[in-house]
């Protein structure tokens, strides 16, 4: 049987390289200050560990599809892994971490933890459960002695405070950078309750990384981001504290499994309507649809009261007794109804939903008349989206398109001309600001094919040919 491996991230930040021009002027320094500053990335003894969680769950028939046809009669094993950051709570050895919302996607009732620390051991854990309200997850070791994490339960964080954080990536942990906090807000929403929102000066890591302060006393945990309005430069980053995590751990060790919240079954559009939250899609067999929910129907009010956004949506549902009746107002097409949906406890999926995947070109399927099995010709440029805040950073303000992080000295684009730093402003006089559409429109192109790309480079346009390598004749396969 084949087994499919599907690697699940929750992290939203821009490329390294991006991260690390940012903290060129992370210049801020920590409060209280540190006796001996560390430098940024100075690999130090620090009890954090790595937890790799991973489910193995029998996927449905037919829940494969590739190049737009499913595999009938097929129910292939799914493999899913789930990699974060986790402190040693107490002299037990237990692990604390934040999974987030990515519990959700957990299948399997019995998942394998594996327990790595910085010293290269490797241990096997049990997950004993997750806090479903936040994603707090403890696990405990089933062998070895684990060091507890220094931690910081009374620390604040304020205007121009220097934190670290862990660099999760590459070989080597923990290794640190550090960022500055340039303001600390008040939570606005109840999902935010007890958490800091702060601004930072460059990308952190994704949801669920620790923050520590310059004496790598763990603060906290990163539990979302996203772009400032007030600071082109900055990251709006909630933390919880962890005094608000290890309370939730706490409670989790006592009652020796998950803490369930309320359960609605839809799924929202994260953006706000100016009436309400719109449902995207009713789960099947959920609260929402026995109490007649339907997609595209808007929640305006929540027993009564009128709903901000769909953060507190999502509190008020998790806050909500198990078993008790809700009164949701609702805008369908003109019409204002009233349904009372019962909240119920969240069901675990019994096996993951349908996976797709599109190779075209690459791999031939059944039905498909005159496919060919042939790789497709490359380019050898790494590009990045131009934003804004990136541009006012690089002194480009209100330019956007393409930033070439990389240039493969074998391939076209080299042969071509293309630079590392260059801006590609337009491919085939056509504006291009998306990396993967400039990808769609190379593979368009196919062998033996050119495109001309239109550059900024030192504030000059220019002008440069691509000639696609023709096809290599081993690959051209014999027709009879």
């Amino acid at each position: 049987m084949l087994r499919l491996s599907v690697g699940n991230r929750f992290h939203k930040s821009l490329p390294l390289l991006l991260a690390a021009l940012a903290s060129l002027y992370a210049t801020g320094s920590a409060m209280p200050p540190d006796e001996d500053q560390k430098a940024s990335k100075e690999q130090v003894d620090v009890a954090l560990v790595r937890l790799v969680i991973t489910t193995e769950t029998r996927g449905a028939s037919e829940s494969i599809e590739i190049n737009g046809k499913r595999i009938p009669d097929y129910h292939p094993t799914i493999i899913q892994v789930f990699p974060s950051t986790g402190i040693v709570m107490d002299d037990q050895g237990h692990v604390l971490t934040l999974l987030g919302y990515r519990w959700v996607d957990m299948g399997s009732n019995k998942p394998r933890v594996d327990i790595l620390t910085n010293e290269g051991q490797k241990y096997k854990g049990k997950l004993i459960g997750i806090d479903q309200s936040l994603g707090v997850a403890v696990v405990k070791p089933l062998e070895g002695k684990l060091k507890p994490t220094p931690l910081c339960l009374r620390c604040e964080i304020r205007d121009g405070t220097t934190v670290m954080t862990p660099v999760v990536e590459g070989a080597g942990f923990p290794q640190f950078e550090e960022a500055q906090i340039q303001s600390v807000g008040t939570p606005a929403g109840a999902a935010e309750s007890g958490g800091w929102v702060v601004t930072v000066n460059r990308p952190l890591p994704g949801v669920g990384e620790p923050i520590l302060n310059t004496n790598h006393h763990v603060l906290g945990f990163i539990a979302s981001q996203r772009p400032s309005n007030d600071d082109p430069m900055g990251m709006r980053t909630i933390v919880y504290p962890m005094s608000q995590l290890l309370s939730l751990a706490e409670k989790i060790i006592h009652v020796g499994g998950d803490i369930c919240t309320g359960w609605l079954g839809i799924n929202i559009d994260p953006t706000p309507l100016p009436d309400g939250i719109l449902v995207t899609q009713i789960l099947e067999d959920g609260p929402a649809q026995r109490a007649g929910l339907a997609p595209r129907d808007i929640i305006q009010k929540w027993n009564g009261s009128n709903i901000q956004d769909a953060r507190q949506l999502i509190q008020l549902v998790q806050n909500t007794e198990i078993g008790s009746k809700v009164s949701l107002q609702v805008f369908r097409q003109g019409k204002t109804l009233t349904i009372t949906p019962l909240i119920q406890a969240r069901k675990q999926s019994e096996s993951p939903g349908r996976f797709v995947f599109n190779f075209p070109g690459v791999v031939s399927v059944p039905g498909q008349e005159g496919a060919i099995d042939l790789p497709r010709p490359r380019v050898g440029i790494e590009t990045v989206q131009l934003t804004r805040q990136l541009a006012d950073f690089l002194q480009m303000p209100g330019q956007s398109g393409l930033l070439v992080l990389k240039v493969d000295q074998r391939a076209a684009a080299h042969q071509a001309g293309v630079m590392v730093g260059d801006v590609i402003l337009a491919v085939d006089g056509e504006h291009i600001s998306d990396p993967q559409v400039f990808s769609s429109h190379i593979q368009s192109r196919g062998w033996g094919g050119r495109l001309i790309l239109k550059l900024l480079r030192k504030g000059v346009e220019r002008t440069l040919t691509i000639h696609l390598p023709k096809l290599p004749s081993s690959l051209i396969p014999n027709k009879k």
